[in-house]
């Protein structure tokens, strides 16, 4: 379970046990710098799962997966080129 904002928020989201996910889709040319799992794996499984059932609209969905990585104290570099990778994927697609 996710609460988004804060913790005991009405906003929430729940990845059920077994749900299927790739981890961080990175481009494999890119894993010396961000591989596919790491200290963002849990919010890298939140996007999934909520990209996948369509929760939110997109924009929602990878600005949560922002906010899990702040929550999981990944750095700021990795979080935010993670974030902007997402953002310009979404909007390439």
């Amino acid at each position: 379970t996710y609460y988004i904002g804060e913790e005991n928020s009405n906003d929430f989201v729940i990845v059920p046990k077994g749900f299927i996910t790739d981890f961080a889709t990175i481009p494999q040319i890119l894993w010396w710098l961000i591989p596919p799992d790491g200290e963002y794996t849990q919010a890298a499984v939140l996007h999934d799962f909520m990209l996948v059932n369509k929760v939110y609209p997109i924009k929602k969905i990878d600005k949560v997966f922002l906010e899990a990585m702040v929550v999981l104290k990944v750095p700021a570099w990795k979080r935010k080129l993670m974030f902007f990778g997402v953002r310009a994927f979404h909007l390439w697609r």
